[in-house]
């Protein structure tokens, strides 16, 4: 397999997972609003139980029968609501994911068929976060093929402590061309949020880019 068709290929696998994360990123925001739009009615509801227990002091027996009725109904609703909310925004708690180093080594084995890459470990054995092995080697796939036209990439990896806390950046140079058209990194970025992080590109001393993710590191 030539150079470009390994690119190809590379490039066709990043899609169809950006296509998995992009699914995924529409059901994330369609539950929040219906989070939103709940917590509104669970509002709405609250104002009806206020306004029955006072209705309730001032209605005859028949009255006070029906009243008893709009209460029972807006405990049930509230039940209901509240139900509705847990599983629209479930807690989310970061998952410690595998070493970052053996995973970024291993993928650029599969990498390097499609584009130069020098790597400069500089992570211990142990650090990782909360990205599961899938999703941090699309990440690093995603920042390869965004310099594919570069002669060669340099990737560093290194341990960083930012505010007392351990992260992990991953860092992406490359001189790349000034007509080189880069590839879309919307997954690259989602991932960076996935993982607790972020995306941020600037220039390179003496030509080219930079890309860095930086991402929070998770202990044992």
């Amino acid at each position: 397999m030539t150079k470009t068709e390994a690119r190809l290929a590379l490039a066709q696998k990043q899609r169809r997972f950006e296509w998995e994360l992009a699914r995924e990123e529409q059901t994330r925001v369609a539950a929040k609003l219906v989070a939103g739009k709940t917590h509104d009615l669970m509002n709405l509801v609250q104002i009806v139980q206020l306004a029955s227990s006072e209705l309730a002091t001032r209605c005859d027996p028949t009255g006070v029968e029906f009243v008893a009725d709009l209460q029972r109904a807006a405990v049930d609703v509230q039940a209901s609501l509240t139900s509705l909310m847990e599983v629209a925004r479930p807690e989310r708690v970061p998952v410690r994911g595998p070493a970052v180093g053996a995973t970024v080594t291993r993928v650029l084995d599969e990498i390097r068929a499609a584009v130069e890459v020098d790597l400069h470990l500089a992570v211990s054995a142990e650090t990782a976060t909360a990205l599961a092995a899938d999703q941090l080697e699309h990440l690093v796939i995603g920042l390869a093929l965004d310099a594919a036209d570069a002669p060669r990439i340099e990737l560093f990896i290194r341990d960083r402590t930012i505010d007392g806390k351990p992260w992990v950046e991953i860092v992406r140079g490359a001189d790349t061309p000034a007509d080189a058209d880069g590839f879309d990194l919307r997954g690259v970025e989602l991932l960076a949020k996935a993982g607790g992080g972020e995306l941020a590109r600037s220039e390179r001393r003496g030509g080219g880019t930079e890309l860095v993710v930086a991402l929070p590191a998770l202990a044992d």
